[in-house]
């Protein structure tokens, strides 16, 4: 039988809101221990509590964290690095009060008591029985910016919990690993204003006879380029990438000499946003196993100790945080037909890129027609090429008319330096199931594409990549994928600033809708986290002290009297990345001028929603929303919006 025509974002879809927010689990670290695989994973019908599960050497999967127990690290208020697998032992970062717990046979034990002080990104040393890792003090006493370091936490004996000191002086730090023979540390450093994509160095010292570190020498990065997800290998060599040219390269440094063990046109870099974040892994033998991303395409490459290296095949369009484990890595990958999830990819003699599914973050239930499989774009546009993944709208049952082109969904992601999420994601079908097309876009400043493109938004952040989702929106219209009339644009964070700017700025757009974004630079800088306080210099090419000019013009809120598309803010409480204010002063001052407004808060959210009921209404509303916008009838009921001047709209 034939589809049934029915206007574009109107046809009644089998991915409902809670479908899309309960299926979707999300997976932070993962980690072998042994033939044990261990790996944490976020539950948003649980208000976004992350646990951690583990795979045994039995097949038999285990969840290790009893409830409402949850692990999440808040240093740098991102986080990340939240459990230590090693020896058969499980230590992780308590979400409720952020000291490290190990896992026993009678739950969770408390291993450190520091009210002041969060730790994340642990690694085990074996000579002294005890963890190293990082450390944030925020301390009541002192209200400026928290202090950063490494510290040493005895773990048995009658100094256990005992915390130490052993390195301090630098703004950040990240990825402190111990050699596996003990002797030796090394870790990441930076200074504000500096980002760790910018300017980490990687750093190694020795450990002296009472456990504390002599003979600092640094290894790679730095000023101008930055190093990044040191690994030891099992001969004590350490693996490492290192972006000092054009592409980040991996490297190997056996204690005298740098190695480069690969080149060319490929990306094996990751913005640090989340600490333990990773991009390859060291086998047994020596090998490294790295995932990278060539013109955004995603490549696995093997790259043996002679320097030949294997270009692996794999049915996945994203791959990170590897480990070693069985006969070749895991990770968390997806495909276009498949969720992001916990995989094994085989690295054996003829069984090369086979990859498993370990743990699913889902299943949506969709039939193969009403996936939307995205394709991968490079719109020629007055300012260079600009990439997208663009979704078309799809469905086993309906298809829309003839004459008419579906409205667009324009997607700018956060960070700015971060990359549209590859892999099925339930939101985005969402909409394509719906009869949205959904353009998800990399504009310059993106992650994936080299050097020279994520650096070509220093300066120009709030024009190059306004300049780019306006450009990319405009290509698809020419090429008859959109109708240009019924063109709105989303965005998350520093993706909720290119919102409101091309809204300021241009005319494109029916509608917005800004998750948590940022409209105003002054105070943004005046109020946000340490980790991101001097991000704001490069991104818009000012120096402290010399912002005022440049922020109000690129500030959102100082131009909101030419935005006269209808807006929906969405703003986490309890937010610090981006306060509520943000979102509050922008929405107001548009509802006084009679701009048709929706604003809705969510209490318990912070930077990025993480539970399900939110995701729930979010979603909802978004789509109420655009449909009233848009003179579309939704084919159920949805909420129904307060909208302030919605007399304003036809």
């Amino acid at each position: 039988m034939g589809k049934r025509k029915a206007p574009y974002g109107a046809w009644p879809s089998p991915v409902s809101a809670a479908v899309a927010a309960a299926q979707a689990l999300r997976f932070g670290l993962v980690q072998s221990d042994g033939e044990r695989l261990c790996w944490s994973e976020q539950r948003p019908a649980e208000d976004g509590r992350t646990t951690i599960m583990s795979l045994g050497p039995d097949g038999r999967m285990t969840e290790r964290l009893p409830p409402p127990v949850s692990t999440r690290s808040r240093v740098h208020e991102y986080g990340g690095g939240e459990f230590l697998a090693t020896g058969g032992n499980l230590f992780f970062v308590n979400d409720a009060d952020q000291d490290i717990y190990r896992i026993s046979g009678d739950g969770p034990a408390r291993v450190t008591d520091a009210p002041e002080v969060r730790f994340a990104d642990m690694t085990f040393d074996p000579v002294r029985n005890r963890l190293v890792c990082v450390a944030e003090r925020h301390s009541p006493d002192s209200p400026g910016l928290p202090q950063n370091f490494l510290v040493a936490v005895v773990l048995d004996g009658p100094e256990a919990g005992t915390i130490t000191h052993l390195v301090e002086g630098r703004d950040f730090y990240a990825s402190p690993r111990v050699s596996p023979d003990g002797r030796t540390l090394v870790w990441l450093e930076w200074d504000l204003p500096g980002m760790p994509w910018e300017c980490a160095a990687l750093m190694s010292a020795t450990f002296d006879a009472a456990g504390g570190l002599a003979d600092r020498c640094p290894i790679a990065g730095g000023a101008g380029n930055a190093a990044f997800q040191p690994t030891w290998s099992s001969n004590a060599d350490l693996v490492f990438v290192w972006e000092d040219g054009p592409w980040s390269s991996l490297y190997r440094w056996d204690g005298y000499k740098v190695q480069r063990l690969t080149d060319g046109e490929a990306e094996f870099m990751r913005p640090l946003w989340g600490l333990g974040t990773g991009s390859f892994a060291v086998l047994p033998d020596g090998r490294v196993a790295t995932a990278g991303f060539s013109e955004g395409r995603l490549r696995l490459l093997v790259v043996d100790r002679d320097g030949g290296i294997e270009d692996v095949p794999v049915p996945l369009v994203s791959l990170g945080n590897l480990c070693p484990w069985r006969d070749g890595v895991a990770g968390i990958g997806a495909s276009d037909t498949t969720l992001p999830g916990v995989v094994h990819v085989s690295l054996a003699p003829g069984r090369t890129g086979e990859t498993q599914t370990v743990r699913t973050g889902g299943d949506i239930g969709l039939a193969q027609g009403d996936i939307s499989v995205a394709e991968h774009l490079t719109l020629a546009t007055g300012n260079g090429p600009v990439h997208a993944l663009y979704y078309p709208p799809a469905s086993a049952r309906y298809e829309g008319p003839a004459d008419e082109r579906p409205p667009v969904i324009v997607s700018a992601h956060g960070g700015p330096t971060g990359m549209a999420d590859r892999g099925l994601k339930p939101k985005i079908q969402y909409w394509t199931s719906r009869g949205f097309g959904y353009l998800d876009v990399d504009y310059r400043g993106s992650t994936g594409y080299g050097r020279a493109y994520r650096e070509a938004l220093n300066g120009r952040w709030g024009i190059a990549d306004v300049e780019d989702v306006v450009a990319a929106a405009g290509e698809l219209v020419a090429q008859d994928l959109a109708d240009g009339k019924r063109l709105v644009i989303s965005g998350g964070s520093a993706g909720g600033f290119t919102v409101l700017s091309a809204l300021a700025f241009h005319d494109i757009f029916a509608a917005g809708a800004s998750y948590y974004g940022v409209a105003d630079l002054e105070r943004l800088l005046a109020h946000t986290h340490k980790f991101e306080s001097g991000y704001l210099y490069a991104l818009t090419g000012t120096r402290p002290g010399a912002t005022h000019r440049v922020f109000r013009e690129r500030s959102p809120v100082h131009h909101a009297g030419r935005i006269d598309r209808p807006v929906i803010f969405f703003q986490g409480l309890e937010d610090r990345v981006v306060p509520p204010e943000q979102s509050r002063r922008m929405a107001e001052t548009l509802r006084q001028r009679g701009v048709p407004v929706v604003y809705l808060e969510f209490p318990g959210e912070a930077h990025g929603f993480r539970r399900a009921e939110t995701v729930i209404t979010a979603l909802e509303a978004e789509y109420a929303f655009y449909s009233r916008v848009l003179g579309i009838t939704p084919p159920e009921p949805g909420p129904v919006l307060e909208i302030a001047n919605e007399e304003a709209l036809p």
